[in-house]
């Protein structure tokens, strides 16, 4: 930890801290060692046999250094560098004040279960604050597909589905904005750095590659009898279907919303058998894309968005079944009555 308190309740910092002087962690009351070296950051450390629960957990020098940055960042006069929430038995890296908002910042360097970021948010949610969490550098290579990113992913109308990092080499921020899937549930958007630079995430293959990719993964899935391809198997068998002929409109199917850790276009072409069953001039309704939704949605794995409001996942679900609508409709598959009713023009093939 970066601050202990003297014998005085006087909050102090390591770089500041004087040898001879004993501090005090701020929790357990217990006397804390200063480590201060030309290799590492200052910092506090309890005894080995500690049984300090909020500040028991070893921090890394990454760790340690990418607080102190943060800090600076934010500008030290709106930030509370390791403030103890006594009622929480908790401890932000730190407490941001702007305006008459007050933001706990964690920055999380080590896996983490997602149990345990659950509790630490619904701590801190609970006791009026809101929760940032941003993300080592570590994880700029880790996170590539849904569910490397569900436990992480936020969402705010400015930004979409976002993820924030902290690199302490380049000292500098950044957020991947506006998240969305592509066809097989690889994450794509954009990344912009404190520094002004915003480049794409991700680019896209091409709709020839992933319908062989998907392909594949059928054929293998079925070959080996893996349960989950042939429960899909079953379903589209039982709606008039076959899901190794998936529409090719399936494969258009990208910038999905982050809500399932497969493939989106398994997810469309699964709407799709359900939409075939109706005949052509049939009247489609918004509740019944919803119902179709919610009839699939066990064949797939949910995202577990644990950073994010019910209202936020409502949304969410119907931004995703507007972009099916939008796709069928721009291939002519579909058109528009009225903002909640359709009529079905043709038969997806």
């Amino acid at each position: 930890m970066l601050t202990a308190q003297t014998k005085q309740d006087r909050q102090v910092h390591a770089e500041d801290a004087k040898r001879q002087t004993p501090y005090f962690c701020p929790n357990c009351q217990e006397q804390v060692i200063l480590k201060r070296g030309t290799r590492m950051i200052a910092h506090f450390a309890h005894h080995a046999n500690s049984t300090c629960r909020p500040f028991s957990e070893s921090e890394s020098q990454v760790h340690l250094t990418g607080k102190w940055q943060l800090a600076h960042y934010f500008g030290e006069t709106n930030v509370e560098l390791e403030p103890y929430i006594k009622e929480l038995a908790q401890r932000p890296d730190l407490l941001l004040k702007r305006n008459d908002r007050k933001m706990a910042i964690e920055y999380q360097c080590s896996p983490i279960s997602v149990g345990k970021l659950q509790q630490r948010t619904q701590g801190y949610n609970g006791y009026g604050l809101e929760v940032i969490w941003i993300l080592g550098e570590d994880y700029l290579q880790k996170i590539t597909s849904v569910r490397h990113a569900e436990k992480w992913l936020q969402y705010s109308d400015k930004l979409g589905w976002y993820l924030i990092f902290w690199q302490t080499r380049q000292q500098c921020l950044i957020i991947w904005h506006h998240l969305t899937l592509d066809g097989m549930g690889f994450l794509q958007g954009w990344a912009k750095t404190s520094t002004g630079n915003q480049v794409t995430k991700r680019t896209q293959s091409s709709i020839k590659a992933v319908q062989k990719q998907i392909q594949r993964q059928i054929q293998m899935g079925l070959h080996y009898k893996v349960p989950k391809w042939l429960k899909l198997q079953q379903f589209t068998y039982e709606h008039h279907g076959l899901l190794q002929a998936i529409p090719q409109i399936c494969y258009q199917f990208t910038d999905s919303e982050p809500l399932i850790c497969e493939a989106p276009i398994i997810w469309c072409a699964l709407m799709t058998t359900l939409l075939a069953e109706k005949p052509a001039g049939s009247l489609i309704r918004q509740i019944d894309l919803e119902k179709w939704a919610a009839k699939i949605s066990t064949h797939f794995e949910g995202s577990q968005l644990i950073q994010c409001t019910t209202q936020q996942l409502v949304n969410s679900w119907g931004r995703q079944l507007q972009r099916y609508v939008d796709l069928l409709e721009r291939r002519g598959f579909l058109k528009s009555l009225d903002e909640k009713s359709w009529q079905l023009v043709a038969i997806p093939h």
